[in-house]
């Protein structure tokens, strides 16, 4: 399971993509925060699944869905216009694709909620398991803290810096793309 560092970096680096595409996007930092908050929110499960007392049995469920995603593209969208919509969607979409990319093996995802209950294998070994095991949420909590839990949330946390730097150079390859092509088009 990656936990929200790298969730919240990859979901600003797509967005960064998805701006690049635009004409006139949303403000970098709003778009950025925007869709880093939107790539953690998935795991919100696991706090709603607590406070209704049934501990992580909602974790991987409805909100680790295509539709989830596509519900809060939609939202983002009678709020605030298509380019919000991409940006929603894309932050909150990225949870699923980081969380295809840990070595769980089966993963926690429900992609076809509701329609169906399957959940697919990891399509890569990207994202290093962090193991969290205790005995309540503070128990666990303190077990990230451990040497190979927190070496584990590091690398993954490095990873998705990474990841997230080569995000920001794709869109501003995109970037000048576009300008290329526009500067081309006036040309003729």
């Amino acid at each position: 399971m990656a936990f929200p560092p790298a969730h919240m970096l990859i979901g600003a680096g797509l967005a960064e993509v998805a701006r690049a595409g635009m004409d006139h996007p949303p403000p970098r930092r709003f778009a950025w925060a925007a869709a880093a908050v939107l790539a953690a929110a998935p795991d919100g499960d696991i706090i709603l699944g607590i406070l209704l007392g049934l501990g992580g049995s909602l974790h991987g469920t409805f909100t680790h869905s295509l539709t989830a995603a596509a519900v809060v593209a939609l939202l983002a969208y009678a709020v605030g216009g298509w380019r919000w919509a991409v940006i929603a969607g894309v932050g909150y979409a990225s949870h699923l694709l980081v969380d295809l990319l840990d070595e769980s093996g089966p993963t926690n995802l429900m992609l076809g909620w509701p329609f169906t209950g399957a959940q697919p294998y990891s399509l890569g070994k990207l994202f290093p398991k962090v193991p969290v095991h205790g005995d309540g949420i503070v128990d666990t909590a303190l077990n990230v803290l451990r040497p190979r839990p927190l070496r584990n949330l590091l690398v993954q946390t490095l990873l998705a810096a990474a990841m997230f730097g080569g995000l920001v150079l794709l869109a501003r390859g995109i970037r000048r793309m576009r300008v290329h092509r526009v500067d081309s088009a006036a040309a003729e």
